[in-house]
């Protein structure tokens, strides 16, 4: 067999992720077959790892002492991509590199002395672009415990992190309105990690892992919710309103926020910020208190998919799981967006036709692909890489599948796997071997009441199959004879 090497047209389609140069510059002519096949894969990943079973994707090049070379040797050239100026390479290449060496004890005293200067490093600039590099840390060091003194002294950055977006985002809203109206220091002082807030204030708690929004009056708590470090908007929002009220309250010179000037001043302002989606608050008590829910009912999804959207959705919990299972759900604004403009699906399959013209997507994975409805009932994947195929009878036992599969659905999608129960259901297993992990440990929990809340099934075997072998397949036919016909999930 011929070796695969890349010529110069092949490498120029993946030039784009910025990881690919540096890494087969590195790379010797012996092992550049090896490193070739890694650069292809990480072009196919369009985030940075977050979850173990992302992590695990590097396990097998982490075997390869020559590969780990060609890694370790590119990641210390390259040094500390931290900073808005600095060169960001393939950002997510970059963290799956990381992940990679992190895997190997080949060299180990570099890797762990180069992750203790890139730790210090996005310390000291206060970096709001090193969250994954913590996370690689936190996640990591359950299994690789020489990683775990980096993690405790990396986990500051959770906070710099927090408190760094929280406090230029509200900056930035303000600032359209009233152009220096707002400063860094008077955001962090007056709302973030307050002792003793005013009554009526909105103050945010920052820790290491988590936002807590609290709104006070008269002494107690009458708004208090947890908030992930990635629900920026929720929080941003709150203490925009905040501002804006306060802002008027001084103009006006009036006390009382429920006052209808102050309202009706502040709703203007805010309805020049937001789309009528994000404004979906309490308008009567103008308590701060974030109560918009996703309902999906102005898209044209079946009822029964809208349902599971929303609930999911609207749990952060869930959606986590979901999310770690490489299932993405957005609100209905992003749904929205797709049924309005189809474009997309000639950018993931090209000129074509297709067995089902009723295509609908209602999610997506972090590749990119998504996860659609075919004539309002059977659920398919549209990938990134040409495939297509149907992957569930119904929604009902999607969800059910998912749930109870609890990892990618992708590593069930081979003949081997599929071929019977005994194969399908040790693979399965395989996940559950990894419930060391807390993050696995949480979402199973959680996807537990999902099924039990549902009646769901756990024996999936039967139900994956028939989801798999429905007939009429999803086929795309190529219309251009630039393209080729799309290739089957299995």
């Amino acid at each position: 067999m011929k070796k695969n090497i890349p010529n110069d047209e092949e490498l120029k389609k993946y030039i784009h992720k910025k990881m690919t140069l540096p890494l087969m510059e590195h790379a010797s002519e012996e092992v550049k077959e090896s490193v070739w096949k890694l650069v292809k894969r990480l072009s196919t990943y369009a985030r940075v790892p977050g979850t173990v079973s992302d992590f695990k994707k590097m396990a097998v090049f982490a075997e390869d002492d020559a590969i780990v070379d060609v890694v370790l040797d590119t990641l210390k050239d390259m040094k500390y991509p931290f900073k808005n100026t600095d060169f960001i390479p393939d950002i997510a290449g970059y963290y799956y590199c990381i992940a990679l060496v992190s895997q190997s004890m080949h060299r180990r005293d570099e890797t762990i002395k180069l992750f203790y200067e890139l730790v210090d490093y996005a310390i000291a600039i206060q970096s709001d672009s090193a969250l994954p590099l913590v996370r690689n840390m936190d996640v990591m060091s359950k299994e690789y415990t020489d990683l775990t003194d980096i993690f405790e002294k990396a986990r500051i950055i959770y906070k710099i992190n927090a408190i760094n977006t929280v406090t230029d985002w509200v900056r930035i809203k303000i600032d359209k309105l009233y152009s220096n109206y707002t400063s860094a220091d008077k955001i962090e002082s007056e709302y973030i990690n307050i002792e003793n807030p005013q009554d009526g204030r909105v103050f945010v708690d920052v820790d290491e892992s988590e936002y807590i929004v609290r709104i006070v009056e008269k002494g107690k708590d009458i708004f208090n919710k947890k908030f992930k470090h990635y629900s920026y908007d929720a929080i941003v929002y709150a203490i925009v309103r905040d501002v804006l009220l306060r802002k008027y309250m001084s103009d006006m010179q009036i006390d009382n926020s429920d006052d209808t000037r102050v309202v009706e001043a502040m709703k203007s302002d805010i309805q020049k910020l937001y789309g009528e989606i994000a404004i979906k608050v309490n308008n009567e008590e103008l308590k701060y208190i974030m109560d918009w829910y996703e309902r999906y009912d102005h898209t044209n999804l079946p009822q029964d998919v809208r349902d599971y959207l929303a609930e999911i959705y609207n749990d952060e919990d869930l959606k986590d799981a979901f999310y770690n299972a490489d299932i993405e759900i957005y609100d209905e604004k992003w749904v929205k967006n797709l049924e309005d403009d189809d474009s997309w699906f000639d950018e993931l399959m090209g000129p074509g036709e297709s067995t089902y013209e009723n295509i609908k997507p209602f999610a997506r994975d972090g590749s990119g692909a998504l996860w659609v409805v075919l004539n309002d009932e059977l659920i398919g994947y549209i990938g990134t890489e040409g495939e297509c195929g149907i992957v569930a009878r119904n929604i009902h036992e999607f969800m059910n599948i998912v749930s109870v599969w609890g990892g990618y659905l992708d590593d069930y999608w081979d003949e081997e796997v599929l071929e019977n129960s005994v194969s399908f259901y040790e693979t399965m297993n395989d996940f559950d071997r990894l419930e060391d992990y807390d993050d696995i440990k949480k979402d199973r929990r959680i996807f537990k009441k999902f099924i039990k809340k549902h009646g769901f099934t756990t024996k999936i075997y039967d139900m994956a199959v028939k989801g798999m072998t429905v007939t009429p397949s999803f086929v795309v036919k190529a219309t251009d004879d630039e393209y080729v016909d799309s290739e089957p999930l299995i």
